[in-house]
């Protein structure tokens, strides 16, 4: 990845994270004062003097004593002040649109336009005398520094005249002086260097010493502007790098003494804006590496020189309460001067990493140092952001991008614990964007080699990282909006994607080990560490995330199974051990957590339902291996259903282990697992009786012993769960399961015929055959009479109207299929019997019986 984008990417968003937040304490700051002026103490024997501005030098107006009541003095002199303190604040501009909005919309403008005109007009002509010689070099120069020299001496004796006109002659004329020096230095060598500098130097001190005598920020702000305009005009593309940094160092040597007197915060806005710009144009069109010695010095010292500044503008600031931060200075210096830095030592080994370490140090200990003051408290905390910040930058270029990813985790977590302490918002910002990128960064960089043992650790490391992050947010809730809540779970299922991106990996290192163990292991291993996790921490959002557990499991196991759909084996190489760790850890969640958990129930039937489904596959498999039919593998799949099924439904006394959820293993684990068995009962229907090692005996071979059970088994669910349905419902089912039992007797019938009269057991080859028509009517015929009899016995109306139904049945085939067989003895012996059962019937029930007690 680009280190040198990302790293600026990061510290922009921190830098402007930060600049807001100081912007937006200004703002609040302001509106405190506006709202509660700061009032001084009022002694009612002493006259009052209220100090407009000692700077200006002007006269203290001194207040008599009014003689009025005490409240009406005390809220005079209170506006009197707040006057003044308002006039004091207004003498600083807010900001740098306003005041070039201001210095052409007031004062005199004429001489504010025309001053900037003859500054540029000046400019060129030294330009162009450079270029064209007109006149003799020396009496150029001479005529512009007397010319210069004129206005400052003007602009001093008219300093008082309103539109601080004097104040920009002044101006006019310090700028012309640094065109003056800069031109016979650079451009006829008139002047040695180190003579140019010193009349240089002395022309900052002029320029400062007037403009904080006057406490004229325009007159700083001209003069300064001036200074830096001057080798811009005048440059011809040529000239030594030394010779200009050296004269930016004296212009900013200027705006610093005026910061010690004044806290003129354009103005230092100013001289950093042409400073680092200039510098970083310079830096990209003419830098080489072999001025590397000539270059470093001077950027180290304009970031010393704008450092200093920065503090001295919250150190002497007029305004209170006094804890300002000059923002865009703060954030700005090192936004500008480290990507300038980089782009010096990037030849050089570990030279980003030093430079980072230097700077995240240095701001640390001005944060120690300013954090003992309380005007400088909000400067101290800035400072250690940006010192934290620069160490995170060190990182990815001493290590690789895993080892920065892992560190870059811990680190978050750590800010997001701090910030959460001390309930500091962007500080935990800055630390979950830490921890974010950690998530996203390390999987990438070892995706594309093999996890090694060193790498597996990285990722526990940002998995722990990312969890920490989780509970701390969750454990302070209070200081987070709703949306924000959400990054506590975000966090969270990171953390375990990430777990299941690795881990899985190295459980496939064991011999035999398929991925679907594997994942089941991995969530075994997971889980039982969250379990422990949760129980010392009494993590909530944890307790509540492992009821997820085995629906994970479930979905894991059949997703590993789905290459081997054909003849899955559930049990194959560690599935038997994964499965059983499975279970009981799912079981001894439930036992902790059961009472506590909003699913409850609904896991202990998915744990139920999910049991049976992989004891079916397992016993299917080993079925097939046999090789003794199909009749034994679909025995071996109703095996678990049916056992499980009359398990939950023995009597109370023998499940007392369940008795809490005793009704809901009952009724709605037990009913999945009917369900379940009904349509095993209509598969089964289709099988015929293919035993390679036993002879079908008609209800005595496995098959129909199984479907009978089957069938007993459901009906016994219905009655047992019967005070669960009303009446109708409970009378749908019983004759559904009837119903099924008829088709079984058919279907016992029908394998009889395929295994002794050879018939095929398929519906069309059956139908046709006179042997199984004959035989059905007779069957038929019996259970409705059988049915009928019942009904008389329990009263029954209902039962006596389905076998009646089901006689109806058997006439309506004689007549339209058996009859179709004229003249064959099985047509006949069908007719006798079904008419002899009929009169039989008729005998005995002839009609309905009377219902005298409710349906059981």
């Amino acid at each position: 990845m680009n280190i040198s984008a990302f790293w600026l990417i990061v510290l922009s968003i921190w830098i402007f994270i930060l600049q807001s937040r100081v912007k937006d304490l200004e703002k609040t700051i302001q509106r405190l004062k506006d709202k509660k002026p700061y009032t001084p103490a009022i002694d009612d024997e002493t006259p009052i003097a209220v100090q407009e501005n000692a700077e200006e030098n002007e006269t203290p107006q001194i207040l008599p004593p009014v003689e009025t009541e005490e409240s009406d003095e005390t809220v005079h002199h209170a506006e009197v002040f707040r006057q003044s303190y308002d006039r004091e604040i207004q003498k600083e501009p807010a900001k740098p649109a306003s005041f070039i909005a201001n210095y052409f919309t007031q004062g005199n403008l004429l001489v504010r336009i025309g001053g900037i005109v003859l500054f540029f007009g000046l400019a060129f002509l030294v330009k162009y005398a450079a270029e064209h010689s007109i006149i003799s070099m020396q009496m150029r120069l001479e005529f512009i520094a007397v010319a210069a020299v004129a206005l400052v001496i003007t602009g001093w004796k008219l300093r008082e005249r309103e539109g601080a006109y004097g104040q920009i002659l002044q101006g006019l004329g310090i700028a012309m002086l640094y065109l003056v020096i800069y031109a016979a230095a650079k451009f006829y060598a008139m002047l040695p260097l180190d003579t140019a500098f010193a009349l240089m130097f002395m022309v900052v001190v002029l320029g400062s010493v007037l403009a904080v005598m006057e406490n004229a920020l325009p007159l700083a702000l001209f003069a300064t502007a001036g200074g830096f305009l001057v080798p811009i005009l005048t440059s011809n593309g040529e000239g030594s790098h030394i010779i200009l940094f050296s004269y930016y160092v004296f212009l900013n040597l200027g705006v610093f003494i005026v910061a010690w007197h004044r806290s003129w915060r354009l103005l230092n806005v100013v001289g950093f804006l042409f400073t680092f710009v200039i510098a970083t144009v310079w830096g990209v069109l003419r830098y080489r590496p072999e001025l590397f010695n000539t270059t470093e010095p001077f950027l180290i010292l304009y970031f010393v020189m704008y450092l200093t500044i920065s503090i001295l503008f919250t150190l002497k600031h007029t305004f209170k309460p006094k804890n300002f931060v000059d923002s865009t200075l703060v954030f700005g210096l090192p936004l500008f001067a480290f990507p300038l830095q980089v782009s010096l030592v990037k030849p050089m080994e570990y030279g980003e990493a030093c430079s980072a370490l230097v700077l995240g140090t240095l701001y640390l200990i001005l944060s120690r140092l300013l954090g003992k003051r309380e005007r400088t408290a909000l400067l101290a905390q800035t400072f250690l952001a940006l010192g934290v910040v620069f160490y995170t930058i060190a990182i990815p270029y001493l290590f690789d991008a895993d080892v920065t990813a892992s560190l870059w985790s811990l680190e978050g977590s750590a800010l997001i614990w701090m910030a959460l302490k001390q309930e500091k918002q962007y500080a935990r910002y800055f630390g979950e964007m830490l921890v974010l990128l950690s998530i996203v960064i390390y999987p990438d960089s070892v995706s594309f080699q093999g996890i090694s043992p060193a790498e597996y650790l990285g990722y526990i490391i940002v998995i722990t990282s990312s969890l920490i992050a989780s509970y701390l947010l969750d454990s302070y809730q209070r200081q987070l909006s709703a949306s924000q809540r959400l990054l506590a779970r975000i966090f969270l299922g990171l953390s375990l994607f990430l777990w299941f991106t690795c881990t899985p990996s190295e459980f496939l290192k064991l011999d035999n080990m398929l991925y679907s163990n594997a994942l089941l292991f991995s969530l075994a291993s997971g889980a039982f560490l969250l379990f422990v996790v949760s129980r010392v921490s009494a993590w909530k959002l944890l307790t509540d995330t492992l009821q997820g557990y085995m629906l994970l499991g479930i979905l894991f196991f059949f997703t590993g199974m789905t290459h081997t759909l054909a003849h899955p084996h559930p049990f194959e190489g560690f599935g038997a051990l994964a499965l059983g760790i499975l279970f009981f850890l799912g079981y001894l969640f439930l036992y902790t957590y059961g009472h506590v958990w909003k699913y409850t129930k609904q896991i202990h039937i998915l744990s139920l339902w999910f049991m049976t489904a992989v004891l079916m596959l397992e016993l299917r498999y080993h079925a097939e291996l046999l090789h003794a039919g199909k009749s034994i593998v679909m025995v071996a799949v109703a095996v678990v259903p049916v056992l499980f099924s009359f398990w939950l439904l023995l009597p109370k006394k023998y499940i007392s282990w369940m008795e809490i959820h005793r009704n809901t293993y009952q009724f709605t684990g037990a009913g999945g697992l009917v369900t379940v068995l009904i349509f095993w009962e209509l598969t089964a229907f289709r099988i015929a009786p293919d035993f390679s090692l036993l002879p079908y005996i008609p209800v005595l071979n496995l098959l129909d012993m199984m479907q009978i059970a089957v069938l007993g088994t459901v009906f016994y669910w219905i009655y047992h769960n019967r005070t669960f349905f009303p009446q109708n419902t409970r009378t749908v089912l019983y004759a559904l399961t009837v119903f099924i039992s008829v088709l079984l007797a058919s279907v016992i019938f029908a394998r009889i015929v395929h295994s002794f009269k050879g018939v095929d057991y398929t519906l069309v080859a059956l139908w046709k055959n006179i042997y199984f028509q004959s035989g059905l009517s007779i069957l038929w015929s019996t259970i409705a009479i059988i049915a009928m009899l019942l009904s008389k016995r329990y009263s029954s109306r209902l039962l006596w109207l389905s076998g009646f139904g089901l006689l109806i049945l058997v006439v309506l085939k004689l007549f339209f299929v058996e009859l179709a067989s004229s003249g064959t003895i099985e047509r006949i012996i069908s007719f006798i019997v079904v008419g002899s059962l009929l009169l039989l019937i008729g005998y005995f029930v002839p009609l309905p019986p009377n219902e005298s007690k409710e349906e059981r």
